[in-house]
C-alpha cells in the first residue's frame, strides 16, 4: 500500500497569464517521484492511459542515461497539474534587510511572494515534462544521490469535471503544439554531447581550408547563390562529420545516438577530429579544384566560379559533397584506405551538366540541385568506380531511369575509372 504523503510547504511565486493562475516553486526529485503522477489522469478511457503509459516508457529511458552519466545535466520547469482541491497559498510580507535596506518592490511583485502548502491529499501529474517525471523515478531507483537535487516546478490547479478535462487537455496540447523544437543550426552551434557539433565548431576555429569565409553560416544547408566564397555550409559541415564516421551498415541509429546524445571521451573526439581533416587533406591532394580554392584568399571568390548557373563542381555543392562522401564511407566499410577511396572517387564525372548528374543530382531546368535520392546519388558514384551498390540489393538501373525519366535509359554511357 502506498504510503500517504506528509504535508509540505514550498515557497513559491503566484503568477497569471490569460486565464490561467500558477505556481512557480522547486522540488527535490525524491519529491518529484513521490507527488507526481502520470498524465493518464487526464483521460477516463483506460486505453488512452495505456498507450500514454507506452510512449512514456520508449523515450524515458534516454534521460535516465542522461541524469545518470551526465555531471552538469539540466532540466527546465516541468508543469503540473493539481486536481482534489486547490493547493493552499499563503502570501509572504518581504521585510526590511539590515544590510541592503527596505526592497523596491511594486505592488504585483509583494502580491507575488509567498509559501505553497500542498496537504498531501493532492494528485498531481505531469502536462508538460511526463517523460522527465518518469525518467526521475526510474534514476533514483539506480542512484539515490540524485533525490536531494531540486528542479523548477509549475504548479497549475485543475478540476476533474468534465470543463475542468477539457481545458487541461487543451493546455497540454498548447505547450506541446507551440515548443519550438532546438533546430539543427542551434545544435550545431551550442550541444556540449554531440559529438559531430563539437568536431564542426572546432574545424570552423582551428582547421585552416574550412575556416573563416570558406564556410557559409546559416539557417539552411544549401549555400545561397549570391556567397562566392564558401567551400561548404556549417550545417553541411555537420552532416559530413556525421556521414564519414557512421558506418554505412548496421545498427546506425544505435551508433548516432551513442555519439550525440553523451558526450564522448577526449580521445573519441580527437579521433573524428582528425578522420575528418584527414580526409579532407587528401581531398586537397586529389581535386584540384578544392586545393585551389582552399590555398586562396576567401576575397577571391574563387569558389564561386565552381558554382554556376548551369550547375558546376559536384563537390561545391553540399547534396554533392554529402553524396561523394557518402561512397567514401562505403568503401572504408569495405576496408578500403580512405586515401585509395578519394583517389578513385576524385577521378570520376565531378561537373554537373555531364552524365550521369543531369535530372539526377542537379535540374537543369530548374537549375537546382535534387536531394531527395541520396541513395541513388550515392551508388552512382560507386558504379563509376566499379564498386557494387550498398546494398548490394539496390537496383540501381531501374532507379535512374525513373530519376531521368526514361525507361530506357543505360548506364553504358556513364564515365567509369579504375
Amino acid at each position: 500500500m502506498t504510503k500517504p504523503l506528509e504535508p509540505q510547504v514550498l515557497p513559491s511565486l503566484r503568477c497569471s497569464m490569460g486565464d490561467w493562475q500558477y505556481f512557480v516553486t522547486s522540488m527535490a526529485m525524491k519529491d518529484v517521484a513521490a507527488w507526481i503522477k502520470r498524465t493518464d489522469q487526464i483521460h477516463h478511457s483506460e486505453q488512452l492511459r495505456d498507450w500514454i503509459q507506452r510512449e512514456l516508457t520508449d523515450r524515458s529511458n534516454d534521460i535516465v542515461q542522461y541524469l545518470l552519466t551526465q555531471e552538469q545535466r539540466f532540466f527546465n520547469a516541468i508543469i503540473v497539474g493539481v486536481y482534489g482541491g486547490d493547493p493552499e497559498w499563503y502570501p509572504v510580507e518581504v521585510g526590511e534587510s539590515p544590510v541592503l535596506g527596505p526592497p523596491s518592490l511594486d505592488e504585483r511583485s509583494r502580491s507575488s511572494i509567498g509559501l505553497l502548502q500542498l496537504s498531501g491529499k493532492e494528485k498531481l501529474f505531469a502536462i508538460d515534462g511526463q517523460h522527465r517525471v518518469e525518467a526521475i523515478k526510474l534514476a533514483l531507483k539506480e542512484d539515490d544521490k540524485l533525490e536531494n537535487e531540486e528542479l523548477c516546478v509549475i504548479f497549475v490547479p485543475h478540476h476533474t469535471d468534465r470543463p475542468g478535462l477539457e481545458r487541461t487537455r487543451r493546455l497540454f496540447s498548447t505547450l506541446n503544439r507551440y515548443a519550438t523544437p532546438v533546430s539543427k543550426g542551434e545544435i550545431v552551434a551550442l550541444d556540449e554531447d554531440d559529438a559531430f557539433a563539437i568536431t564542426t565548431r572546432r574545424l570552423v576555429e582551428e582547421y585552416p581550408p574550412l575556416s573563416g569565409e570558406f564556410v557559409h553560416f546559416g539557417k539552411t544547408t544549401p549555400i545561397p547563390s549570391s556567397d562566392k566564397k564558401s567551400i561548404t555550409s556549417i550545417l553541411a559541415l555537420y552532416d559530413l562529420v556525421e556521414i564519414l564516421n557512421l558506418p554505412r551498415t548496421g545498427n546506425r541509429a544505435a551508433q548516432r545516438k551513442g555519439l550525440t546524445s553523451r558526450r564522448p571521451s577526449s580521445d573519441k573526439l580527437t579521433n573524428i577530429y582528425r578522420d575528418y581533416t584527414a580526409f579532407w587533406d587528401v581531398l586537397q591532394k586529389y581535386v584540384p579544384e578544392i586545393k585551389r580554392v582552399s590555398a586562396s584568399s576567401p576575397d577571391d571568390e574563387l569558389a564561386g566560379k565552381y558554382r554556376t548557373a548551369d550547375g558546376g563542381h559536384v563537390l561545391f555543392r553540399p547534396a554533392g559533397q554529402k553524396a561523394f562522401v557518402r561512397a567514401v564511407r562505403v568503401m572504408i566499410d569495405r576496408h578500403i584506405e580512405m586515401e585509395k577511396a578519394v583517389r578513385l572517387l576524385g577521378k570520376t564525372q565531378l561537373q554537373l551538366e555531364e552524365a550521369p548528374w543531369p535530372n539526377v543530382l542537379w535540374n537543369p531546368q530548374a537549375k537546382k540541385m535534387m536531394v531527395s535520392n541520396p541513395l541513388l546519388h550515392q551508388n552512382l558514384f560507386l558504379h563509376m568506380i566499379n564498386q557494387a551498390p550498398q546494398p548490394k540489393t539496390y537496383k540501381l538501373l531501374d532507379e535512374f531511369r525513373k530519376s531521368v525519366g526514361d525507361e530506357r535509359a543505360t548506364l553504358d554511357k556513364i564515365k567509369r575509372v579504375r
